[in-house]
């Protein structure tokens, strides 16, 4: 499940980016700003440094110092003497050092402040939404950040864990979600200099749903990536607006292309961010899986040094070792497989992503037929979401039916049917481990009607490249395959969508 963003680290790149000059509250008696908004006296000058070196504080991490100097100075009467600009970055910067002394109370009185002075200000209410999310307000923080897109004049710098987030907190608000994806369309709103295509595939689905068809070929426009091509061309809610004979839609020219897009774009100036992961995710589909090697072999071995990466950079490191995982273990380098995953967990737990990085050794783990270690690794994991107990639970499912323990399976078992709203494909899973395709072919056939699991569940169905199936998987893909053909399953297929072939390699290897 998508989780909330680490702690104020939207709002510390609202207010350290490249631009933040602009919002630090400039002293009076700069030498570059004429004296039009205060008496150029002493008293003056003196406040207006008293608030340059509270600022230099809480910027260089001693926000405590920071805030005890902030407090007086929002106290003090002289405040009033700065311009409507200046009291208000002023209070803004004193709300996020009180927001990182964990002062909600207070971060909230003074960025209401700095409303005040500046009413509508895009990264006062992005500052805001931060402070929202941390207080588990996430109404609020939909509306603040809805807000800042609409009074934005350039792209915003929000964290995409955040939209995540956000888009999971209203997965049942189809309206409300819909207007957030369309002000983040509408700012030009992108995940480090890419668009991400995925997000405007759904927003394209549900104007689908909600009967904004209009609005649906703008959206399209800007999805030019080969699996959400994939997703269109599945569905039949688009074949108003997908000719599936034009090669714009054709996902194999698509990726193509798209690899030489992310090198024109300054992939091979070799920062870590989502473009590289973005590219080496493409060179997989397009079964290029030594290039893959040749792009993170050097970074591996780093990794296996010891070397660790900033916090940063080891979001998207950690995302380039799991590609590497997966061409590896399609070149047959099995041995390597294991220990490249443990790396890329070793890496995720310094950024964002670290639990679903654990997890993946646990699934990689059960792949390679080491079902009882599988099980073991997951029982570490503690603090999940619904989804991830799911996760967890089918792994246990099948390590405590390889041993023949009936009551943890039971258990396992009942996890995941309580999480079966927000989990069906851990419940499909499942099934298919029992070998009951009856009822795994149902749930598939429920993810096939629901509008918003219908995309996901086509492009499982779409019949890709694929290579022989690890120790451990072999038998559920066995099944997997069988529930494909089952007549009820295609006659569901044919009614809101269809399969076709592609020369491209699916995210599920062996499938």
């Amino acid at each position: 499940m998508p989780r909330c963003t680490p702690l104020f680290a939207l709002l510390f790149a609202a207010l350290t980016s490249t631009t933040a000059s602009a919002n630090v509250p400039r002293t009076p008696t700069s030498p570059s700003q004429p004296p039009s908004d205060a008496a150029m006296d002493a008293s003056h000058a003196a406040y207006a440094q008293q608030w340059d070196t509270a600022i230099e504080q809480s910027r260089s991490g001693n926000t405590l110092a920071a805030l005890i100097a902030m407090e007086r100075l929002m106290d003090s009467p002289l405040l009033a003497d700065f311009d409507a600009e200046r009291r208000g970055r002023a209070a803004q910067f004193a709300g996020w050092t009180a927001a990182m002394q964990k002062q909600p109370v207070l971060a909230r009185r003074y960025l209401q402040q700095a409303l005040l002075a500046l009413p509508g200000d895009a990264s006062i209410l992005t500052t805001l939404v931060s402070l929202d999310l941390n207080d588990d307000q996430p109404a609020a923080a939909l509306e603040h950040l809805t807000q800042a897109l609409a009074r934005a004049d350039s792209p915003l710098a929000i964290d995409h864990h955040t939209v995540s987030y956000l888009q999971y907190h209203l997965r049942e608000q189809p309206a409300q979600r819909m207007a957030l994806l369309q002000a983040l369309f509408d700012n030009g709103w992108k995940i480090a200099g890419t668009e991400p295509t995925g997000l405007w595939l759904d927003l394209a689905t549900l104007q689908a749903d909600n009967g904004r068809g209009d609005a649906i070929p703008a959206t399209l426009a800007r999805i030019d990536t080969p699996a959400e091509l994939i997703r269109l061309r599945s569905d039949k809610r688009f074949d108003r607006y997908v000719d599936r004979h034009d090669a714009r839609f054709d996902p194999v020219k698509a990726a193509q292309a798209h690899l030489d897009t992310l090198r024109v774009s300054g992939l091979l100036d070799g920062d870590l961010d989502a473009r590289l992961v973005d590219f080496s995710s493409t060179l997989l589909m397009l079964d290029r899986n030594e290039e893959v090697l040749a792009l993170t072999d050097d970074l591996a071995e780093a990794v296996a040094q010891g070397q660790a990466p900033s916090a940063a950079k080891a979001e998207w490191l950690a995302w380039l070792l799991n590609s590497r995982v997966a061409a590896l273990r399609r070149l047959g380098r099995t041995d390597e497989v294991l220990e490249t995953a443990k790396l890329a967990a070793r890496i995720g737990t310094l950024g964002p992503d670290g639990l679903e990085h654990q997890m993946n050794v646990a699934f990689v783990l059960s792949s390679l037929g080491k079902t009882q270690e599988a099980g073991a690794a997951m029982a570490t994991l503690s603090d999940l979401s619904g989804y991830g107990q799911a996760a967890q639970a089918v792994i246990q499912f099948a390590a405590a039916r390889q041993r023949g323990d009936a009551a943890a399976a039971a258990a396992a078992r009942a996890v995941i049917v309580a999480q079966r709203k927000d989990a069906r494909l851990f419940n499909r899973e499942m099934l298919l481990e029992e070998g009951d395709l009856d009822a795994a072919a149902g749930v598939l056939i429920e993810q096939l009607r629901s509008p918003l699991e219908r995309s996901d569940a086509l492009a499982s169905l779409q019949d890709m490249r694929v290579y022989p199936s690890l120790p451990g998987d072999v038998r559920i893909d066995a099944a997997w395959r069988e529930l494909k053909q089952r007549a009820d399953v295609q006659a569901e297929v044919s009614r809101v969508g269809r399969i076709e072939r592609y020369d491209l390699v699916g995210s599920a290897t062996s499938r």
